[in-house]
């Protein structure tokens, strides 16, 4: 029998953000092991059923100040022993996360190895160093070194954060003038000490998704963007569809992904890669995140693969990872997100139902008249959310445009509340 254990959990999950989409109580036996929560407002009902059968729970104003987050684990740590494991979910308490372990000795991926799987420079010089093809990219936002790249490279150029997700930050500069103007921005908002300048590499865009246990893939799951994630974060919608039928391309996708894996040193847990097909031969890095991907993924791999990649991801953690047996042939699949509309905060009026209108859609989430979006939904609180069916690459593909181009949602822009 598994001697008992102390653990940690990070929790800011809820509402419209993977509500409900975490049990613990179905992977750690609170019976056995003594679990303790750290979770913010919304994470607290997240986990209102579980709560009962914890040995602690601990609310905190905000789970991204470090120090109140530290100092209550630090003491929970005192009160408990110490602790064997810390789990956190979320892109946004893996730094946190590292910190801790390192700080109080807790076993797992420490400030040593954070910076592989968070820190863009860092991820992308590990690669080129083992041989895998990456961006030409330039460290900072001086100008005069980022004109003289752009000399060397070419335009168009991406300038981007070392760090965040969901493309946030990222601006495309087309020639010089908007390669200043982006790097002024960056300057202007206090960002240039994590900043980069990148080469655009012109190619479909892929995020592959899956779970890795003892260096090995243990679960696999590649899919082509439509629209991408830029696209997103500028205004235009984004979708991505499941890649089955192509066997090559499915074939070269995993070896990348392998090899990327392995100069990463990303062992065991979950990841998010995302990748370009240069002119269909070579595969180039774009990005990798050490947890699950966002928006609808989650929630497609379990419909679609019976696979829930939080809960195995926790059980690769605890040792209690079993081999899955998720369908590799046959799944044809996607997902779409509408952005939120210009001029937020708004007030909804109405948004079109797809639902019988695109019969590859199964699911379809929208906000409801009355709403107000505020402009940082990010993947979530959005114009709509869709999952989407079908009996191919093809077809499925085929409806996320025509689900992109049927969509409406009118919303009343509201004035900007004053500070």
């Amino acid at each position: 029998m598994t001697p008992s254990r102390k653990i940690a959990v990070i929790h800011r999950f809820g509402d419209v953000v993977l509500g409900g989409f975490v049990d613990y109580s179905r992977v750690i036996d609170h019976s056995r092991d003594q679990v303790a929560y750290f979770v913010n407002a919304r994470g607290r009902k997240d986990i209102a059923a579980v709560e009962p059968l914890a040995a602690e729970v601990h609310e905190l104003a905000e789970l991204e100040a470090y120090e109140p987050l530290r100092a209550a684990l630090s003491d929970a740590s005192a009160r408990l022993g110490g602790f064997d494991l810390l789990i956190a979910l979320s892109e946004f308490d893996l730094s946190h996360a590292a910190r801790l372990r390192s700080e109080l000795a807790i076993p797992g991926v420490g400030l040593d190895r954070i910076s592989l799987y968070r820190d863009k420079i860092v991820m992308k010089e590990r690669l080129r160093r083992d041989g895998i093809r990456v961006p030409r990219f330039l460290d900072g936002a001086d100008e005069e070194a980022a004109l003289a790249f752009a000399r060397e490279t070419g335009y168009p150029l991406i300038v981007k954060p070392r760090r965040g997700a969901a493309s946030q930050g990222v601006r495309r500069a087309e020639d010089e003038r908007q390669l200043r103007e982006a790097l002024r921005a960056v300057h202007e908002a206090g960002m240039a000490g994590d900043c980069q300048v990148e080469e655009f590499v012109a190619g479909p865009i892929f995020h592959i998704d899956g779970l890795v246990k003892d260096g090995e893939l243990a679960f696999y799951a590649p899919s082509q963007y439509v629209g991408g994630c830029l696209g997103f974060a500028e205004g235009r919608p984004n979708g991505s569809f499941i890649v089955t039928d192509r066997q090559e391309l499915r074939d070269r996708l995993q070896r990348f992904t392998e090899e990327t894996l392995r100069s990463l040193e990303l062992t065991d847990g979950c990841f998010h890669l995302e990748v370009i097909d240069r002119d269909g031969r070579e595969a180039v890095f774009l990005e990798i995140g050490a947890r699950m991907g966002g928006a609808e993924t989650p929630f497609l791999t379990v419909d679609l693969y019976g696979v829930n990649l939080c809960e195995e991801w926790i059980r690769i953690e605890l040792g209690t990872f079993e081999p899955l047996q998720a369908p590799q042939e046959g799944v044809h699949g996607g997902l779409i997100q509408f952005p939120e509309p210009p001029g937020t905060p708004a007030e909804v009026v109405s948004v079109s139902s797809l639902l019988g209108v695109v019969p590859e859609i199964y699911d379809e989430w929208t906000p409801q008249p009355g709403e107000i979006l505020d402009g940082k939904g990010s993947y979530y609180h959005i114009s709509g959310r869709y999952r989407l069916r079908g009996e191919s690459e093809a077809a499925v593909e085929k409806a996320i445009l025509r689900a992109m181009g049927l969509f409406r949602i009118e919303a009343r822009p509201l004035a900007p509340v004053e500070g």
